[in-house]
């Protein structure tokens, strides 16, 4: 899911450039948990009736984790990558070096 999320994030920058990067592949689509976390911030709705307990175990820590990779990796994108970035970003550089070692290898 952090893949599809990842190249979700690259192709809502730059679709031009995921073209070139990724000739053969379709646009990827939003997982379904990162769609459903987005509605739970925006509405405080839960996917599944009740509260915090009916959610299926995890959720909610695996969905934050994908809306914080797609949101790190919008900001990589969408700058020069440069050392001020960098230096004034130390937490977003490490996690997106991260994600890209994870997605690229």
């Amino acid at each position: 899911m952090i893949r599809a999320v990842v190249l979700r994030a690259e192709w809502d920058h730059d679709n031009d450039n995921y073209r070139i990067v990724h000739q053969d592949e379709p646009p990827p689509q939003f997982p379904a948990g990162l769609l459903e976390w987005w509605d739970f911030r925006r509405y405080g709705l839960p996917p599944n009736a009740g509260g915090m307990r009916d959610q299926p175990l995890g959720w909610m820590d695996r969905c934050q984790q994908l809306a914080e990779a797609y949101r790190v990796w919008s900001a990589w994108t969408a700058c020069d990558k440069g050392p001020e970035w960098r230096e004034a970003n130390p937490e977003m550089t490490r996690t997106a070096l991260q994600l890209r070692e994870m997605v690229y290898g």
